[in-house]
């Protein structure tokens, strides 16, 4: 899934994001249509391994393919998705509000609607001026 890498690429220059994950030390399984990927978060760096590489893991969130890429782009919440039943996760509360916490907060857009929603926003603080 090329999400997940434009994720990764884009948490890494999200400074604000990083003390969340700082001591954590979790593996979560991302399934989606029969592949997995392996999110491992230890002593504050994020990486992937991808089918062949992922190993068990007791945590993991399965779905679509389109309710993980809001998920991964940040565009809706993880527990929004598992209520409408886009997702299942497998995992404490505790683990489970920290994942939504970093996807949520990197939002990991392309930069042209990053910049789009930027234009917009500025747009509309002209018009209060």
């Amino acid at each position: 899934m090329d999400v997940v890498e434009a994720f990764l690429a884009k948490i890494k220059d999200q400074e604000h994001v990083q003390p969340l994950f700082l001591h954590a030390d979790l593996q979560i399984n991302l399934r989606c249509e029969g592949q997995t990927i392996q999110l491992i978060i230890k002593n504050g760096n994020i990486m992937i391994l991808q089918n062949s590489e992922a190993q068990q893991s007791k945590y993991e969130i399965s779905g679509s393919q389109n309710a993980m890429k809001q998920l991964l782009e940040g565009t809706q919440r993880l527990r929004v998705l598992e209520q409408q039943g886009q997702l299942k996760v497998s995992a404490p509360l505790r683990t489970t509000l920290l994942l939504e916490s970093v996807f949520f907060l990197t939002k990991a857009q392309n930069r042209e609607r990053t910049k789009n929603n930027l234009n917009k926003v500025i747009d509309s603080e002209l018009i209060f001026l």
